[in-house]
Parts: structure tokens; sequence; C-alpha cells
């Protein structure tokens, strides 16, 4: 039966799908929008992730299918799957199952990071440049995470988000894909890999480049989870992600030595973006505090993490993180971003600044965790702590009680519906024994 797009867009957000790929950013928002082209984003470009690739392996026509209704939400003519091209198995599960009329097309990206990140793979797939502060919406396109859309699928069959595959990956004993509820604790996620290699090993929370520590294991993963790497305390990665501004503002003064290279190698400043992390180190170097281009600058940063973990792997600087301190100081004085250009145009030294994957491998110290991570399909959990406030927009509300008995797919948390947000379903059956602004946690 075919959906009007107001249907489309309804079934989308009563079933609370949002950003699977890592912002959160609720996709009923985004189906809201006319656009001529829809893109899949199968890139998965961080190094040990194999989630989306799992999913586009085993189920490409459900991918397929979500494109179709993201198209028909959005009135767009064209479909794209991005995948890379040396995924040769994934990219013959999807030329199998690729519609005749022509509509959905298959686009190889080469092996770079970071080609997931839509204003690359805008660039890559359309030739079209997003704008200073925009969104691929301004030149006529929709991108898509490929879990997203197959959940959008599963949405309009009446399937809300209770699941996702995640890659289990690092210093574990058995790395794998699984698929889980959502609130799965990173405690119980690592006992299915059977555990670290390492007692006091480190969890990061998403891939390597751009994943966060996780702080609390006994927390629920979220509905941006694409996957769990372990690596050693004193790894690299995780001796960067600890040390602090002030630590990074000291280091900088003593140690910055403007050579340029985090701004030769800035994804955003190469396909035209005011974006140089080298200025903007030199603001901090030399006290300045108005808020000049490059502090400002700081709206456009995508914190890929490449001026910190690529180009500075020798002095140890982070530019990454001196932009999200200035980010958060000028939004909480009420500034806004001022860059807004959309005479972009691409620097013509793109082509052979595109940092490929085996040179981040090399450069983050993780190739002897580059191994097959083979899929083990659904796992059933007994407990989980669904998170209600890791999406774009306003925390969910609980609308359950400890006590009470829940199904799954029941709604046990939104968040006000003139806001922007999601809504949470249970993720297993049983009953709800904690109810905090944070999290539900049920029990099977």
């Amino acid at each position: 039966m075919r959906k009007t797009p107001k249907e489309i867009i309804n079934a989308v957000q009563q079933a609370g799908v949002i950003g699977a790929g890592g912002g959160g950013f609720p996709t009923h928002i985004k189906l809201d929008a006319q656009v001529d082209i829809v893109i899949a984003n199968g890139s998965e470009c961080e190094p040990l992730l194999n989630s989306d690739k799992t999913l586009l392996r085993e189920q490409p026509d459900m991918i397929i299918e979500g494109i179709k209704y993201a198209m028909a939400a959005t009135g767009a003519k064209t479909g794209i799957i991005a995948v890379k091209a040396h995924y040769k198995d994934v990219v013959a599960a999807v030329q199998e199952v690729l519609p005749e009329e022509g509509n959905i097309k298959l686009h190889l990206l080469e092996n770079y990071y970071p080609a997931g990140d839509e204003f690359l793979t805008v660039y890559d797939v359309t030739g079209r440049v997003i704008p200073e502060g925009g969104l691929p919406l301004h030149v006529g396109v929709l991108v898509s995470n490929v879990v997203s859309l197959a959940q959008i699928a599963n949405a309009i069959n009446g399937k809300p988000v209770t699941e996702r595959p995640i890659t289990i990956a690092g210093s574990v004993n058995r790395p794998q894909v699984v698929t889980v509820p959502i609130g799965t604790t990173y405690n119980d996620l690592i006992k299915l890999a059977g555990g670290t290699k390492n007692p006091s090993d480190v969890l990061i929370d998403g891939g390597p480049m751009m994943g966060e520590i996780v702080k609390d294991p006994s927390q629920g993963l979220a509905k941006t989870t694409s996957g769990v790497i372990a690596l050693p305390e004193d790894h690299f990665i995780i001796q960067m992600s600890n040390i602090t501004i002030s630590q990074m503002v000291k280091k900088s003064k003593a140690a910055c030595c403007q050579c340029f290279r985090c701004s030769d190698l800035c994804p955003r400043n190469l396909i035209g973006h005011a974006l140089y992390p080298h200025m903007t180190m030199r603001t901090i170097d030399y006290n300045q505090s108005d808020p000049t281009d490059h502090i400002t600058s700081a709206f456009l940063c995508s914190q890929c993490g490449v001026c910190e973990l690529v180009a500075c792997d020798f002095m140890l600087l982070s530019p990454r993180k001196v932009y999200a301190e200035y980010k958060k100081l000028l939004v909480a004085k009420g500034i806004k971003n001022p860059h807004q250009r959309s005479d972009i145009h691409v620097i013509p030294e793109l082509e052979y600044r595109k940092v490929s994957i085996p040179t981040v491998i090399k450069k983050l110290g993780i190739s002897e965790y580059v191994k097959d991570t083979p899929s083990t399909g659904y796992q059933i959990i007994d407990r989980v702590r669904i998170p209600l406030s890791r999406h774009t927009g306003a925390p969910a509300m609980p609308k359950v009680v400890p006590g009470e008995k829940v199904k799954v797919g029941d709604v046990i948390a939104s968040s006000p519906l003139d806001k922007l947000g999601a809504i949470y379903h249970a993720s297993i059956g049983g009953k709800v024994v904690e109810v905090s602004e944070e999290w539900i946690e049920i029990e099977g």
C-alpha cells in the first residue's frame, strides 16, 4: 500500500528513528523536506567498525526499501547508495537488489577518512558543495546512514527502533558484529565478546577517531552506538582523549611550530570552508580572546580528529579540543555561527591530501586489532538501561514508573511533541526497575 509523505514522516517519528551514524538527529525532521537526491551513507569510514557493512551485506533489500520511502517522503527522483569500492562482498550484495528502474544506483567511494562525513559524501557523490554552516538540504540532498534507512523500512511496517547492529572490536577476545537491544550495557556487550584482554582496558563508544571514552560501563548503549572498542589504558588514542583543555593550551604554547599540517589535511578546509586549525592554535598561543574569524570558525569544525590524531602525531596537539572548547564558550555567550559563505570552491589539492585508511590505522597504532568480525546475529539480553538524551534535541521524558510491566515496542519515554526530540520504546519485555532523568532500566 502506497504511503503519503505525511504518513511516512509520522510513522518514522512514532518509531523513534534518529541518525544511527552518530549524530542522532531525528530522522522525521530530515524527511520533512524537498530534495533531488537521497544518499544512503554506507561508507563506514572509521577503522575497525563493520556494523553498516554487515547490514548492507546481509539485508541490502531493507536499505533499498528505506531509500524508497525516503524518496517518497522528500520527492527525490534519485537514490544513491555510497559504499567503498574495496568492500567487494558488500558491493556484490547491493548490486543484486538494485531496482531495474534505475532510479536507485550504487556509487563507489575511495578508501579514505572521513569519506562518511556528509559534506564529503555529498561532494563525492554529486559534485555539490554544502555551504558553510549549511546542511545537505541546502544543495538538494538528504543523507541518511544505512542503519537509519533500514529502521525507516521497519517503521513503515510497524516496528519501532528497539535494536541495532554493533561492532565489538579492539582488545577483546572475540571481535564480532552483534545485534542487541537498545540499552544493552557496555559490560554485557563486552561479555558477549569474551571479555577484554586486559582488566584495565578502556572502552570507546564509536570508532577510534571520533568515539568517546565510556566513563561508566554499567550504562546502556544508545541508538547512535555503532561500535564499542576496547583499548589498553596507555594507548595513544586513550592518552590523547584524556588530555584536558588546560593541558592542551599549555602544551600548544610550548610546542606548536605553526607547520600548517593540520590545516593542510583538514577535510573541511579542503572542500573550501574557512577553517584553518593552525591559525586557531595561534589564537591561544598569543592569548587572543576577541571572537575573531579563527575563533568563531569553531562552528565549522566537524570534530573528525584528522588534525589531532593524524596531522599532529609528532607534537601531539589537538586543534579539535580547542575548537570544541571555543564552540562551547561561544554558545554560552549567545554568539551564533557567523560563517555562512555559499560561494565555496574546493581546493585543488583535495585529491592529493585525502588520508587513506591504511595510513590512519598506522598512525593510530591499531594494526593488531584489524581482524575479521563475524556476524553473530541477534543476542538475547535480560537487562537494559535505555538512555533518554543521546539524540539531538530535548531529552525524552519517562512515560513509565518502577514496577510497571512492558512489552517490546511499548513507548516508555518521549520528548515534548512541540520540541526537537525522539520517542523511546522498550527494547525487551519485562519489568521497569528504575526510572531516572538519564535512563530507564528494564529487567526481562
